[in-house]
């Protein structure tokens, strides 16, 4: 099973959160902290970068739809960077991908 490691910073207005390894059940409520602080500390424009994750389950990609959810909330956006590969299976296969605007690169979405 691959480490999880999330890394977060600041890009102007946005804030991006980085995710490489697996998200699963088991570590899932510490991605939600992570992205709940990102907010907290840098307000409600989120970027949420998927381009080194490896794996994501249907525990995960609820942190993602539940975050969504809650900066829609309070009138703020939310971007995913999910180049070709499982994690845009996933979402496309759940048919969570029309909920989200999903670029193939970070530099896309920070445009």
């Amino acid at each position: 099973m691959d480490v999880l490691e999330m890394t977060r910073r600041r890009h102007g207005e946005l804030v991006v959160v980085s995710l490489a390894g697996e998200v699963d059940v088991d570590n899932a409520s510490k991605v939600r902290r992570c992205l709940d602080e990102a907010v907290e500390t840098h307000g409600p424009r989120l970027v949420v970068d998927l381009t080194a994750l490896t794996f994501i389950d249907t525990t995960g990609l609820g942190v993602l739809v539940r975050q969504l959810a809650d900066l829609r909330a309070r009138d703020g956006s939310m971007a995913l960077v999910a180049p070709d590969g499982q994690v845009l299976r996933r979402l496309r296969r759940t048919n969570l991908a029309p909920l989200f605007r999903i670029y193939d690169t970070l530099s896309q979405a920070l445009a």
